[in-house]
């Protein structure tokens, strides 16, 4: 019985290292979340830009059916617009899929960009207005900062579910073998 307890112990402890919450939330990190994951609305969110220069002081994700955007609050004001893509690409692109800023209340320049998924490296090309250059950035819209409220139920579900189920195979195979054990003697 003294094993079958410490082999209980064991178990639990380890599938609690393994699924704990921080463990699904790196999971999550990497894992692309699209529209269709989250529910209708407007979030905040927090975005890793690859440039200092092109920093992200405010953002506001919205989800409506299977698109998204976001309303992007910059820190300063030397872009005049940008491109979903690459410089080169920007070049060679028309003016009509450039993304002009908006001035906010505060003087801020805001974009409204489309955004195909979370969680992963977005091409984003910003204009300079001193340079008169294309920069290239890349952004990575985070969703482990979205409220939970965000996510579909299902969503999160997989993250209880499935410790809850390894432990209760656990705990099953433990009282297996203490039982065939006890037949043995």
């Amino acid at each position: 019985m003294k094993r079958f307890v410490l082999f209980l112990c064991v178990i639990i402890t380890a599938a609690g290292c393994i699924f704990s919450p921080s463990a699904a939330a790196d999971e999550t990190e990497n894992t692309p979340v699209y529209a269709a994951d989250l529910k209708d609305g407007v979030y905040n969110i927090e975005v890793d830009s690859s440039s200092s220069m092109f920093r992200i002081v405010n953002c506001e994700i919205e989800v409506s059916g299977d698109e998204m955007t976001a309303v992007m609050t910059l820190s300063g004001v030397g872009y005049e617009k940008l491109f979903m893509g690459t410089g080169d690409e920007a070049l060679s692109s028309g003016e009509e899929s450039y993304i002009y800023f908006e001035e906010d209340s505060e003087g801020k320049y805001t974009y409204k960009v489309p955004v195909e998924a979370l969680n992963v490296e977005i091409d984003c090309a910003a204009w300079s207005i001193r340079k008169e250059k294309w920069y290239d950035r890349v952004l990575v819209f985070e969703s482990d900062t979205l409220p939970e409220e965000a996510f579909k139920g299902d969503f999160n579900m997989l993250i209880v579910i499935i410790p809850a189920a390894v432990v209760v195979v656990a705990v099953i195979v433990g009282v297996t073998i203490v039982s065939v054990r006890k037949k043995g003697k």
